[in-house]
């Protein structure tokens, strides 16, 4: 196995990996050897076959349950890690979603807590409670998933999720020079993955728009995002922190 791309014996938690994004990261990470803590909030039986598909190629996993909309969200997955390992290689803070479209003049105050709550407030927590178990871990990285929206601020009412997604960044970068030269810290930012936020969220009519106007002239998967992270939380990235790699396809420049 490629040295730069082998996680052997390496302990990765990674957030909302029962679907989407972060079930390809979680896959991805098991496939080349690691130990994988496959967080779920509600897809019980989506996060047990990603465990057992771990399982099968080699690797080792299991699923922990955590809604991190819930004030004890984060200090229930950071528990339940801290009991299983004494130490963490990699955290990958991919849990978010866009919970609904709404422009900030309409938004209540439901919408505008509960997107801030999952895809900002959470990711801090959960990286505040872990981050004495990641100082115990060997060559130890936090890869954050934020949006192409922190950029260019996302269409169609995604303004209070595209502010949570450049608190991401604002906090990637501050985090690598808090934590450095111990814990490298950088970030994805995928552009528009085929998953289910956008099957929920987004016509079809205007995924294929998007697509046009895609420079590589198509939408993205979940498995090219995973490919980043993974460039990032291994030896292949071991020079780089406080940075974003854009996964888009070439939208940003389109």
């Amino acid at each position: 196995m490629d040295k730069l791309f082998d996680f052997s014996g390496r302990r990765v938690v990674v957030t909302g990996a029962s679907r989407g994004i972060g079930r390809s990261i979680a896959e991805a990470f098991g496939e080349r050897g690691a130990d994988v803590a496959v967080h779920y909030c509600s897809s019980a039986d989506a996060a047990a076959e990603v465990v057992d598909g771990i399982t099968a190629s080699g690797g080792r996993a299991f699923a922990v349950q955590a809604d991190m909309l819930t004030a004890d969200g984060a200090a229930k997955l950071a528990d339940a890690v801290k009991n299983h390992w004494d130490g963490l290689d990699i955290l990958v803070n991919n849990a978010g979603d866009v919970i609904g479209r709404s422009t900030l003049a309409e938004a209540d105050d439901r919408h505008i807590e509960q997107t801030l709550g999952l895809n900002l407030n959470s990711v801090v927590d959960l990286t505040r409670r872990l981050i004495p178990l990641l100082e115990k871990g060997q060559a130890p990285a936090i890869v954050n998933i934020t949006s192409i929206t922190a950029f260019n601020g996302g269409q169609g009412g995604v303004s209070v999720y595209g502010a949570a997604k450049g608190g991401i960044l604002g906090l990637t970068r501050s985090l690598a020079g808090e934590l450095c030269p111990t814990i490298r810290v950088n970030a994805v930012a995928p552009g528009v993955i085929i998953t289910d936020i956008h099957r929920r969220t987004t016509t079809p009519e205007r995924m294929v728009q998007i697509a046009e106007k895609t420079p590589l002239g198509r939408n993205g998967d979940p498995d090219e995002c995973a490919g980043a992270v993974l460039l990032l939380a291994g030896a292949g990235g071991s020079f780089i922190t406080g940075d974003v790699i854009h996964v888009n396809g070439g939208l940003w420049i389109g």
